[in-house]
């Protein structure tokens, strides 16, 4: 296909390609080396002049994705500083036909914690969210042997009592932290 002159024409044209283009690059790399070692001393001494960031500072701009698949062992902090417990175990993961048990027990203890509120009139984080211990043994006594039925009818019923307290409490606490 191709006759020996091409191919020893194509051939030293390469050669003279590869050397050429060997020797342009070999020129330009230790420019580059030195131009980066310079580049990293101005880095060094900016890093030594600026002020570090604060872990507080470092943790702010961590955009590290958590890990969604398992429930936070210490509970949620709210804005204000509060950790809210975590739920009870056997209220994390219902199948869709016991989510109205998880709903009661979230009512009684809302109701629970509102009452609470307004009977001392203060809004510390452990009356804010106190423990699910409460609103648990609450809930294990109203719906033993409960139909599905009677347990929305109760679900209701809690939902009634913990809303007409919420109002209340929200204005104490936020009274108590002078907003």
């Amino acid at each position: 296909m191709f006759d020996q002159k091409t191919l020893f024409i194509t051939l030293s044209s390469l050669a003279v390609g590869v050397a050429i283009g060997g020797a342009v690059l070999n020129s330009w790399l230790p420019a580059e080396t030195a131009s980066t070692a310079r580049m990293g001393d101005v880095q060094f001494a900016q890093a030594q002049t600026e002020p570090q960031p604060t872990q507080a500072e470092r943790d702010f701009m961590d955009f590290t994705m958590p890990d969604l698949s398992k429930p936070q062992a210490g509970g949620e902090t709210t804005r204000y500083g509060c950790v809210k417990p975590p739920r009870p175990e056997w209220a994390m993961d219902l199948p869709p036909a016991d989510v109205r048990k998880s709903l009661l027990l979230t009512d009684l203890y809302d109701a629970l914690r509102f009452n609470e509120i307004i009977d001392t009139n203060s809004c510390p984080c452990n009356i804010e969210y106190p423990s699910w211990d409460e609103a648990d043994w609450q809930y294990q006594q109203i719906t033993e042997g409960k139909s599905n039925a009677e347990i929305a009818d109760l679900r209701r019923k809690a939902l009634r009592q913990a809303s007409s307290k919420h109002f209340d409490a929200l204005t104490i606490c936020s009274q108590s932290r002078g907003q």
